[in-house]
């Protein structure tokens, strides 16, 4: 088996247990630590549960990806539930973004702002990142750099205001780019009138 292929199965295996636990544990936590408090829509990072999202995930070398569209099932508790490869839970308070019981962007979004969850460490490196994706371009757009205790890798995650995350890369320690989440597009639900039709 190639090398590129067993990063690509290794790494996915990584985020889809991250994933499930972020699930699991937000569904077991989120009662108790999480209330929801609705923030400005003008200052939102959470998706549009009204939109569709396309996204894509692959390795830098394209030789093996998925493309998957998420879409809103419901609420769960204070969350909004996505399903795309994975179901995952999205809240937001004064406090921050969140991916079940994990902070995933601190707020206010402010330069320099520092958390953790476990052993990984969050860090607003920009504010005001101008980032291109397939789906159009995204100004103002929020830059999270992400590292674990003792792995020299890191990945950074870039959140735009009504959309959500955009885009995410994996980096080695020597600057490669490994792994590669990227927003396709966005388009509006059809309406169940239309949808009929």
């Amino acid at each position: 088996m190639k090398k590129s292929v067993k990063i690509l199965l290794v790494f996915s295996l990584i985020v889809l247990a991250f994933l499930l636990f972020i699930v699991f544990k937000g569904v077991s936590n989120s009662s108790e630590k999480i209330e929801s408090v609705e923030v400005p829509k003008e200052m939102s990072y959470l998706k549009d549960t009204e939109k569709l999202y396309t996204v894509k995930e692959y390795s830098t070398k394209k030789e093996r990806y998925i493309e998957y569209e998420e879409h809103y099932i419901g609420k769960s508790q204070t969350f909004n539930t996505w399903y795309g490869a994975d179901t995952y839970l999205e809240t937001e308070n004064e406090e921050g973004l969140f991916y079940g019981s994990d902070k995933v962007l601190a707020y206010p979004v402010e330069k320099g702002k520092k958390w953790t969850i476990d052993s990984y460490t969050f860090t607003i490196e920009s504010v005001d990142k101008r980032v291109t994706t397939p789906a159009g371009t995204f100004d103002n757009v929020a830059e999270v750099k992400t590292t674990q205790k003792g792995v020299e890798e890191y990945s950074i995650t870039y959140y735009a205001k009504g959309a959500g995350q955009i885009l995410r890369e994996s980096v080695e320690a020597n600057g490669k780019k490994t792994m590669r989440f990227e927003l396709q597009g966005i388009k509006q639900k059809k309406s169940e009138e239309n949808a009929a039709q």
